[in-house]
């Protein structure tokens, strides 16, 4: 019997059940769900930098007015003090843009903020923005598409492939099939062959659908490159699950036993793995507090506050740039109210250090051993594309602290000069534009994905197959 051949009879009996189709429309169902949530929360994140840019536009244009009416001589406007607008009446806001994939998946976008209005006081004071999330929905997370692919596409791909090999046993074929020369691997092959080919073209269909709903740009720059990226992640993903599913097979047991067996293996690489390793690293590594940080950061305040005189001047002799004079006085509370504030920083540093690095040693211990679950790394690599994954996110914080410290020291030399704010001054103020990373250094991480799934996938395969020789064709 020719391969092809066997192949089109395979696809004629496997088209005429009406298995495939029903599972191919509630997986279809899934995909649109998820591609569904995921997209609104893109629109949301984009309706809400489009408020808050309109709300920086009007407010600078505003104050570019009155600057301006000053310039000209109006001696009905005050001048404005350059604390107050560094502190809120000039205040930028330094955006995270969406990427060209974002609407494919949520990832941690609703727990990493995406936007912050900078201005001249510390960074925890306007990183964190106030938050009424259910926060059980945020410790779940959204179902998106991403979650459909980790979660629900290995289950689509096992009830296609459980009974490869015990149905045509039981069904009493098997015999009759390799009554025909040709090998029993290869028979078996043909018939995994043809369920690969349905669910490769199911999920390129699907995925291409989803594209157009959702409306990603495919014209944005990286976009036809990132959905390359997301079908081949997801491709490996796929053939992760044939090779469980052919390895399972070739142990020669019952179509009940074997769906329990890959059953059990979904339960283990999708849920239990994941679970127990978040378990072992919040254990092993625990997260720095929060709370405490923020408890340790008002008692230092507070001290300072209380030290007056003698805090703004330990902070000018550290800072002797800046203040001309090597005093500040007692009108320039601006000045008074920065150097305070820097001066409890200056005593917070040392925490803030050890917080920052137990926070990225927790991190990294988790990158480091993700491959213990092929669905993991498959999660991290589609937020990864999608530019939801945590690396974009500290770039972001990265640049933002950059940010930061220029518009601090933007400020800082005209209030310790006590110096008016002028038009010149508005038009040099610091600007932020996010900086992606280039395509190169997210390909490389895409790779190391795709070969930390496709190397088990690869062994789990060929183990499968060469025991598929052996299986016995005597009915059962």
């Amino acid at each position: 019997m020719r391969i092809t051949r066997l192949a089109a009879f395979e696809w004629r009996l496997l088209t005429a059940d009406r298995t495939p189709w029903l599972l191919a429309l509630v997986f279809g169902g899934i995909i649109a769900y998820g591609a569904w949530n995921g997209a609104a929360w893109a629109a949301f994140q984009q309706s809400t930098i489009a408020a808050v840019q309109l709300e920086e536009t009007e407010r600078l244009a505003k104050l570019g007015e009155r600057l301006g009416r000053l310039a000209a001589g109006d001696t009905t406007v005050a001048a404005p003090i350059a604390g107050v607008l560094g502190a809120q009446g000039a205040t930028r806001y330094a955006i995270l843009p969406p990427a060209p994939l974002a609407p494919l998946a949520v990832g941690s976008s609703d727990l990493y903020p995406y936007y912050a209005r900078v201005s001249l006081r510390s960074k925890q004071s306007f990183i964190v923005n106030d938050e009424i999330e259910n926060p059980h929905n945020l410790l779940a997370g959204r179902f998106d598409l991403s979650f459909a692919i980790v979660f629900v596409y290995p289950l689509l791909i096992l009830a296609l492939t459980y009974n490869l090999v015990s149905a045509e046993r039981e069904q009493g074929t098997m015999a009759l099939l390799m009554s025909q020369p040709t090998q029993t691997r290869v028979v078996l092959l043909t018939k995994l062959a043809v369920r690969v080919g349905l669910v490769v073209a199911l999920t390129a269909v699907l995925l291409c659908a989803v594209v157009l709903a959702v409306g990603v740009d495919v014209a944005a720059p990286g976009a036809m490159a990132g959905l390359s990226l997301w079908f081949a992640i997801v491709l490996a993903y796929g053939l992760f699950w044939f090779a469980a599913a052919v390895a399972v097979n070739a142990l020669g047991r019952s179509s009940a036993t074997n769906a329990l067996a890959l059953l059990g293996v979904w339960l283990l690489t999708v849920v239990l793995v994941p679970s127990l390793y978040a378990a072992a690293i919040t254990t092993w590594y625990p997260a720095p507090s929060r709370v405490a940080l923020t408890t340790e950061l008002r008692e230092v305040s507070d001290r300072a506050a209380a030290q007056g005189d003698t805090a703004v001047g330990q902070f000018l002799a550290d800072h002797p740039e800046m203040a001309a004079t090597g005093t500040l006085s007692k009108a320039n509370t601006w000045g008074r109210t920065v150097a305070l504030q820097e001066r409890t920083n200056d005593a917070m540093r040392a925490t803030y250090t050890a917080f920052d690095s137990a926070l990225a040693e927790q991190q990294q211990v988790a990158a480091r051993f993700r491959f213990v679950s092929p669905a993991m790394v498959v999660q991290e690599a589609l937020h990864d594309v999608a530019g939801r994954g945590s690396e974009r996110f500290r770039a972001y914080d990265a640049q933002l602290d950059t940010y930061h410290r220029a518009w601090q020291a933007f400020f800082f030399g005209r209030i310790f000069a006590e110096r008016p704010f002028a038009a010149q001054d508005f038009a040099q103020l610091p600007t932020f534009t996010y900086r992606e990373a280039g395509a190169g250094t997210l390909a490389r991480r895409v790779f190391v994905a795709l070969a930390l799934v496709l190397i088990p996938a690869i062994l789990v395969g060929l183990w499968g197959t060469r025991r598929l020789a052996r299986v016995s064709v005597i009915e059962s």
